[in-house]
């Protein structure tokens, strides 16, 4: 299967996992902004798990099933389908949730219930009245969907994205991957620049819909977190107990770890303050986000090409080629994020009136700095950008991992994984408590 076929199959899956999660997204997105309190935490905790749930940890706990059904190839698309469709459900519901239907729920009522409408009428009044948000949401996770490589890569999915970076690894000059990736690039930059169109004169609002009790979006969010977060997590914590013992005597992945930790936490700073340029204008915002996109594959070789250029190639074997990527990669996130706590704004002027440094710890600072242990996660887990740009005695641990995870499941592989993936998370919690300690000292 040439380049050309293996982009046409990725359209497809693009188009079949985009189509879900906007019909999902339309019914759920109502129902989490009703969400009030712990269940409104629990409700956006459940639906996000999938999200940021490393891909190596989900085709490597699945991996033995996904190489099984190799030989029924419509199984094997089904499971990397049905897996990265819940893995991308959540960004078509946080713009759905962002980006609200420009009639109210009333409005449509009352139409529905006048006499005399066709079909067609009707068709053209629904694409209307549900404004640019489902358009949106259908263009982002297309683009993510279309531009998978980690989840696909263990699973010996046929696409491009994996021909493309074998090629890469496997010594084909640049020049010839940028060439074989032409086409998977124009697909990107066509659907991004349909993206930026709806995008013109949208202003994202979180709006406070009714208080919904229904029991079946929760079924689904259970389901879907259990999937693709909570079981691969309980597979590896069960098989890694016996390979403790092994890896407790001799731990080797403390340099790759601690240039992880440098990486992301670069990255993530470097992401979050880029971020606040996009509250000047959607032109910017766009310009900011569009890049990263395209996918960590696509923005390493381009990235690639720039340090090799002979003006920039005195610093290409240092630690900016794969910061700068890892903060490309990061912005849509970021931006992203600042959406979601923009709402808190008029609340936090009123508690810098009062002065009280809990409301403002409650308000500010906590979102911020949970943003921020997001952004750094991500860029910790990353895998693909890591293994094209990193230096050389700079190897990140996810390329470490990767690379002994096509080797198979052990007990000492899946106790290595889990070492690696609590790190972030105990980072993350242990800055969050020393600033909220510092926070009621001050109080």
């Amino acid at each position: 299967m040439n380049i050309v076929a293996q982009t046409a199959v990725a359209l497809g899956r693009a188009v079949i996992i985009g189509g879900f999660a906007v019909t999902i997204s339309e019914s759920l997105s109502l129902w989490m902004a009703g969400q009030r309190g712990r269940a409104r935490t629990l409700a956006w905790t459940l639906l996000v798990a999938p999200l940021f749930t490393p891909s190596l940890l989900i085709s490597y706990t699945f991996s033995k099933v996904a190489l099984a059904l190799i030989v029924s190839p419509w199984s094997h698309e089904a499971l990397y389908i049905g897996t990265l469709a819940l893995k991308l459900a959540p960004v078509a519901v946080i713009v759905r949730v962002l980006l609200p239907a420009p009639l109210s729920q009333e409005a449509s009522h009352l139409y529905r219930m006048c006499a005399g409408r066709s079909w067609r009428e009707r068709v053209s009044f629904r694409l209307r009245a549900a404004g640019a948000g489902p358009w949106i949401a259908l263009g982002l996770v297309f683009v993510l969907a279309f531009a998978d490589f980690e989840l696909a890569s263990l699973w010996s999915i046929r696409t491009w994205t994996v021909a493309i970076f074998d090629a890469q690894i496997g010594g084909l000059a640049l020049g010839e991957t940028l060439r074989l990736a032409a086409w998977p690039l124009f697909v990107e930059l066509a659907v991004l620049g349909l993206v930026a169109r709806n995008l013109r004169g949208c202003q994202a609002a979180l709006t406070d819909a009714p208080q919904n009790r229904a029991r079946a979006p929760w079924l689904y969010l259970g389901m879907s977190a259990t999937l693709v977060c909570l079981l691969p997590l309980g597979v590896v914590c069960g098989q890694a107990i016996k390979g403790f013992a092994v890896i407790g005597k001799s731990f080797v992945l403390g340099s790759e770890i601690g240039a992880s930790v440098l990486f992301a936490l670069g990255a993530a700073v470097a992401a979050a303050l880029l971020a606040r340029l996009g509250r000047k204008s959607s032109a910017i915002t766009v310009a900011l986000t569009a890049p990263g996109l395209l996918g960590a594959l696509v923005v390493s070789l381009l990235v690639l090409t720039l340090f090799q250029a002979p003006m920039a190639r005195a610093i290409y074997d240092t630690p900016l080629p794969l910061l700068l990527a890892l903060t490309i990669t990061l912005l849509p996130l970021a931006i992203l994020l600042r959406a979601l706590w923009s709402r808190r704004m008029s609340a936090l002027h009123v508690a810098d009136q009062v002065g009280s440094q809990r409301l403002i710890w409650e308000l500010k600072t906590r979102p911020h700095a949970a943003a921020l242990g997001l952004l750094f996660c991500w860029a910790y887990f990353d895998f693909t950008a890591s293994s094209i740009l990193a230096p050389v005695g700079l190897t990140p641990v996810f390329v470490r991992l990767h690379n002994l995870a096509h080797y198979g499941q052990t007990a000492v592989l899946s106790a290595m994984m889990l070492a690696a993936f609590v790190v972030p998370v105990l980072a993350v919690l242990m800055a969050g408590a020393a600033a909220r300690i510092c926070i009621g000292k001050r109080d």
